[in-house]
Order: structure tokens, then sequence, then C-alpha cells
């Protein structure tokens, strides 16, 4: 930690990657818009939003101005959004046969390497989350199988086929618009074939990235820059620090003023892949060489993430990691929380939304305060404080 990590931010740099979304730029700043709506509410804060600017093909960046209505303080943060609609979009494209292949290759893929046993070993829910999809599946085939066999039975060979047929569409049919089955399949198949080195246009995404990082960087205008990564995001945003670093060498001389955020991260999915030494090597020589911080927030209500583990040490990287877990119920109000909790996404998303409840954790309060990462990551109290003076 430097000497500067206590001093109040007055003026921020964020990047920010979500988890395997089709959300477009507009949809996630209005919802950013939404959410910090709810951070001047609790914490007597006003903010303004600027405009929407195009600062790469599928990079978007907005400057947020936040000051304490007491004004004790004041911060000026520019936002920038690295878009994924594109690709989502695109997977979500091909047939359904084209996806119930690939998301059979991604299955293989994990058990056969050992990575699914891993995930059972140190985050049963989590491995339970992997298995949803191919469960479900399973599921509707021995409705299938079944109703059909019956049918056969009772009412002739070729009825029981027909019955089949008819069950499997109908299933097939809930599958894809009634629950999340088919987004998941695609989600473990991007993130496969990802960790293999076959998403080159994931890979020229995060090199883009980098540039535009390092570019701000050089500037030295940023008392503090933030790379956030959510869920999937996680992943991707510790590849593309790793890229700042191999990309620039300069990056390491500015590295200081850069701390990785990974917030309900599932960047073991990418890291704990045996095929996936490139990843591991990137993040390695980025933490041997720079100054880069890392903080991560776990949770044990949110599924989707590796909660109680040290990713870097499961990754074999020896980085300056500093893990705090969060606890939903103590963000929301009890109403809130009531209506979310049984809710597998909405818990998961409540990482990057706005509390309800003052709490040591707040995501808008974390973008937009005067509060370094480092700081707040190293005494919950002192966040609070730079907040209300």
């Amino acid at each position: 930690m430097t000497g500067t990590d206590h001093m109040p931010v007055s003026r921020r740099a964020i990047f920010f990657i979500g988890g395997y979304d089709p959300k477009s730029p507009d949809a996630f700043f209005h919802r950013l818009e939404r959410e910090g709506k709810r951070f001047e509410t609790l914490w007597d804060v006003d903010l303004s939003h600027g405009e929407t600017s195009q600062v790469e093909p599928d990079i978007t960046r907005q400057t947020v101005a936040a000051r304490s209505r007491g004004e004790d303080w004041q911060v000026e943060t520019d936002f920038h959004f690295l878009g994924l609609d594109d690709i989502v979009l695109k997977d979500f494209d091909a047939s359904v046969l084209q996806r119930l292949a690939r998301y059979g290759r991604t299955l293989a893929g994990y058990f056969a390497s050992g990575t699914a046993f891993f995930f059972a070993r140190h985050a049963w829910r989590f491995f339970l989350y992997f298995l949803y999809p191919a469960l479900t599946l399973l599921l509707a085939l021995g409705l299938t199988v079944g109703l059909g066999r019956a049918a056969g039975q009772a009412i002739g060979f070729m009825a029981g086929i027909g019955v089949a047929m008819i069950v499997s569409g109908i299933a097939l049919w809930l599958i894809r618009t009634r629950t999340s089955v088919f987004h998941l399949m695609d989600l473990w198949s991007f993130s496969h074939r990802f960790a293999l080195q076959k998403r080159p246009d994931m890979e020229a995404k995060l090199d883009r990235l980098a540039d535009t990082i390092n570019a701000a960087l050089a500037t030295r205008e940023h008392d503090e820059i933030l790379l956030v990564g959510h869920s999937t995001g996680g992943a991707l945003m510790l590849d593309a620090a790793a890229r700042c670093h191999s990309r620039s060498a300069d990056y390491a001389q500015h590295a200081h003023r850069v701390t990785i955020l990974t917030l309900g991260s599932t960047a073991l999915k990418v890291g704990a892949y045996p095929a996936a030494q490139w990843f591991r090597h990137g993040l390695k020589a980025l933490f041997d060489n720079t100054a880069t911080g890392w903080v991560e927030y776990q949770c044990l209500t949110d599924a989707i993430n590796f909660y109680r583990t040290n990713p870097a040490k499961l990754m074999g990287v020896d980085a300056p990691i500093v893990i705090h877990s969060i606890k939903i119920k103590n963000m929301l109000t009890a109403d809130t929380y009531r209506r979310i909790k049984r809710n597998l996404f909405r818990v998961h998303y409540q990482f990057v939304f706005g509390n309800t409840k003052r709490y040591h954790y707040d995501f808008p309060a974390i973008c937009f305060g005067p509060a370094t990462i480092t700081a707040r990551a190293a005494d919950r109290d002192r966040f609070s404080d730079s907040l209300t003076g």
C-alpha cells in the first residue's frame, strides 16, 4: 500500500466488465444511474451524470460528478464500460443443436480436465450451479423418455414416439423461454473456449481495453484507477490487467495507482482450468513485476462465486490480494432482502447494485465516493467516515 492510499480521491477512472450478459451500454448506464439514486438518498450525496461517449467500438464512457451535500468532498469519476452484448447475442443466435453440441463439449472438457471436481472440492454450491443446465436437460430427457415409453406400452409404439416428440418439444420450449438454461449453457461454453484461447473476439476486446487503460494511466490525471470485474468479468478483467502489463513497457511505473476489484468473481472457472496456463502466466508476470493491487469481495449468500477461497493462491499466483466477505442481508432493508433472497441471480447482482441500508460495502459509493478502495479495504470504518465527514 502506498502513502497516497489514505488521501481522498478527487478524480478516479473506472473500467468495468460485467458478466456474460447481453446488456447494451445504454441499458448499463441507465442501471448505473438508477442504482446511484440509492446512493444519493442513503448517504446524502448529489450525483451528476454526464453524457455517454464511445471511446472505442466496444468501450463507452460516462463522467459522473459526486459531492456531499455538506460540501465536505467532491469526486469526478470517468466510468468506462466494456460491452459484451455483441459477443453474447452472437452466441445466442446459434441454432439449438449448435448450442447443445458446444455445451456438451464444454461439460466433457470441465470433467475430463478435473476442473469440475475442483469446483466440488472448493465451492460445492458453485458446483451445483455449474451442473444446473446439465441436470435440467437430463430431467427433460428423462421425462421425454419416460412418458414416451409409458404411452408406447399403453397405446402402441408409434403413439409412444409421437408422445415423446410432443413432450420433448414442450420441454425444450419451456427450457428456452422460462429458464436461464440456454443462457448458462452459452456462458459455460464461452468460458471454456476462452480458457482454451479459442475466443479471439474476446481477446481483441481485451487488447483494446488494455490499450485504453494504459492511455488513461499515461495522462496521470486520475488519483485512482479501478479495474472492476463482476462475475465472469472477474476473469476477463484479470486478463485485461495482465495485457496492460504485457502491451506497455511503461505500465509498471504507473501500476501503484491501479487496483483490480473482483466482485462475486468466477475467475477460477478460467484460472483453475489446466489448459489455461497462458492466463496464469500473464497474472504471474503482472504481480511479480508491478505494484498492481487486487481486492476481492465474496459472499456466502451468493452461490455464483468462490466463497472463502483465495483465488490467487489456488491459481499459484503470488499476488497481494485482500479478500473480504459481505452479507447481503446487512446491505438491504428487511423487506427488500426478503423479496430477493431466493432469486439466485438478483442476489448475485447485488454486488453491483446500490444498497438500501448503510453498510461497509456499497458499489456506487466505491465508484463515486472519496475513499480509495485500498483504504476502504484496509479499514471498513474509514469508508463510512469518508462519506459522512
